[in-house]
C-alpha cells in the first residue's frame, strides 16, 4: 500500500511540479480525508499548539507537566516523548508533526483515553502541507522565529508565515516571545495576546535571570504583581521556555501565582540537556542542539559553569542546509576546549563532506597550535568514547545534535541508535574498566 501511495505521489509531483500545488491538490486533500474518518477528534478536546524555531519540545513538556501537576488529563505530542494520560513513551517517529493522519489518530487516542488537554508541538513542514487541518488551537504558543529549514520554505516569509494557519477563528488566546522581530509581523486578530519576555512591553516579563548549581532562578512580573520562580535547568532559553509554559496556562484560565512551587519540580524533555549521572565529577550532558542558533545557546550557557574544560562531541544532519556547517564549526572553535566531530544523521550526504564543512569553521578560529584541540571520529560511539576519555573532574561534556533520537540515519539504512544510552553505557565500561580510549 505504501509502495502504491510513493507511485501515486511520484505521478503528482511530474504533473503538478510546484510545491504549492502539491500542497493543495494532495496534501490538503489527503489530511481533510483522514480527519473526516477520525470523526474530528481535534473539536472533541482543547488542544496547545506550540511552534517556533527552537524551545517547542522543551514548551510543550513543561506545558504537560504544569496541566498534570494540577490534576488534569493530559496528551502530548513532541519530537522526544509522546504521553496519553500518564503512559508515555519515547518517540520514533523523528518528525515534529507526521502526516497521512497520524495527528488525528493521535487525538482520538486521547479522545478515548479521556484527556482533557493535548499538547502538540508543531512543525512548519506540518503547517504547510496541512497535516493539522480540522485541528482548532484555542491556544497557541509561539517561542520564537528565526531562519530555518530554508531548504524547504526558500525564504524567510514563507517559514514564518506557515505558522500563521495555527490561528484561526477558534483561537482565543495566542502566547509570543515579544522580544523576536519575526513573530510580531505575525498577523494575530480576534484573539487575547499574551506577550512574554524581557522587554518593557511584555505582559509578562523576565527578570532576575541567575544561573545557579543545576538551575536557574528568575522572577517574572505579571499583573502588577513580581513572583520570584525557580526551574531545576540552565540557561536563559529554559526561562523562556518555562514562561510561555505559564503564559498558556493562563491562556486557559489557570491563576499561575498558584504554580510556584509546581514549576520548581518541572524536568526537561528527554534529550534535552539531559545530565548522565556518573562518579567520576564531570559533568556528561546530551542536548538536541543541531543548528547555530541552538549550539551558541547551549555552548554560551555551559561554558561560564565549567570549572575545568568544556568537550563537545557533535556532527551535523544530512540533507539539510549545509551552509549552516561552518557556522556551527566556528561556535564549536569558540566556545569548546575539545572537539570531536563525528556522523550525525548524514542520509543520503556524504559523512566526511558534512564533517569537512564543520571543520572549515573549527579553522577559521583556531591557531595551528590549537588544531591539537579537535579530532574527526566518524563511527559516533567511538567519538563519544574519546569525549568521556578527554574529560577529567570539572570539565563538562555534551554530545550534541541527537538528543532522545533513537535511531541514525544513512542512505542505505537506520540503526538503532540513542546517545544517552551509549553515554551509560561506555561510563559502566569505565567503571568496570573496559572502556576503550
Amino acid at each position: 500500500m505504501k509502495k502504491y501511495i510513493r507511485f501515486i505521489k511520484k505521478i503528482i509531483r511530474i504533473i503538478l511540479p510546484s510545491e504549492g500545488l502539491i500542497n493543495y491538490f494532495w496534501h490538503l486533500p489527503i489530511e481533510w480525508l483522514y480527519a473526516v474518518r477520525y470523526g474530528f477528534p481535534g473539536r472533541k478536546i482543547t488542544v496547545i499548539g506550540v511552534a517556533g524555531t527552537k524551545g517547542k519540545t522543551t514548551t510543550a513538556y513543561f506545558i504537560a507537566q504544569l496541566l498534570e501537576s494540577i490534576g488534569k488529563r493530559v496528551a502530548l505530542y513532541s519530537t522526544a516523548a509522546v504521553k496519553i494520560a500518564g503512559k508515555e513513551e519515547l518517540n520514533t517517529e523523528k518528525m515534529t508533526t507526521p502526516g497521512r493522519g497520524f495527528m488525528q489518530r493521535l487525538l482520538l487516542r486521547a479522545v478515548r483515553a479521556q484527556c482533557e488537554y493535548a499538547i502538540l508541538e508543531i512543525s512548519s513542514h506540518g503547517l504547510k502541507q496541512f497535516r493539522l487541518i480540522g485541528i482548532p488551537f484555542p491556544v497557541v504558543i509561539f517561542t520564537n522565529m528565526m531562519p530555518d529549514h530554508l531548504d524547504y520554505h526558500k525564504t524567510d516569509r514563507d517559514y514564518t508565515f506557515s505558522h500563521q494557519r495555527m490561528i484561526g477563528p477558534k483561537t482565543k488566546v495566542v502566547a509570543i516571545n515579544g522580544e523576536d522581530a519575526q513573530l510580531r509581523k505575525l498577523r494575530i486578530t480576534g484573539t487575547h495576546t499574551i506577550i512574554f519576555g524581557k522587554g518593557d512591553g511584555c505582559d509578562m516579563r523576565i527578570n532576575n535571570v541567575e544561573g545557579e548549581s543545576g538551575g536557574t532562578s528568575f522572577t517574572l512580573s505579571y499583573l502588577s504583581k513580581t513572583i520570584p520562580l525557580y526551574i531545576r535547568t540552565l540557561g536563559i532559553f529554559n526561562v523562556y521556555n518555562a514562561t510561555a509554559a505559564l503564559a498558556a496556562l493562563r491562556g486557559i484560565g489557570v491563576d499561575i501565582l498558584e504554580l510556584r512551587e509546581n514549576i520548581k519540580a518541572l524536568i526537561p524533555a528527554p534529550g534535552r540537556m539531559e545530565s548522565i549521572p556518573n562518579e567520576y565529577g564531570y559533568t556528561v550532558i546530551v542536548d538536541y542542539a543541531h543548528s547555530p542558533d541552538s549550539f551558541d545557546q547551549v555552548l554560551k550557557t555551559m561554558k561560564p559553569q565549567t570549572k575545568g574544560n568544556l568537550i563537545a562531541v557533535t556532527g551535523a544532519c544530512g540533507d539539510r542546509d549545509a551552509r549552516v556547517r561552518p557556522v556551527m564549526g566556528k561556535l564549536l572553535g569558540q566556545y569548546c576546549d575539545y572537539v570531536v566531530l563525528t556522523n550525525d544523521d548524514p542520509y543520503t550526504e556524504d559523512p566526511e563532506k558534512i564533517i569537512q564543512e564543520l571543520h572549515e569553521g573549527i579553522r577559521t578560529v583556531l591557531t595551528m597550535k590549537e588544531e591539537k584541540s579537535y579530532w574527526i571520529i566518524m563511527d559516533r560511539r567511538s567519538a563519544i568514547t574519546k569525549g568521556l576519555s578527554l574529560a577529567k573532574s570539572g570539565d563538562i561534556v555534551m554530545i550534541l545534535g541527537k538528543g532522545a533520537e533513537q535511531w541514525q540515519g544513512f542512505k542505505d539504512k537506520r540503526i538503532p541508535w540513542d546517545d544517552r544510552e551509549v553515554a551509560r553505557e561506555l561510563l559502566n565500561e569505565k567503571k568496570s574498566g573496559t572502556l576503550q580510549k
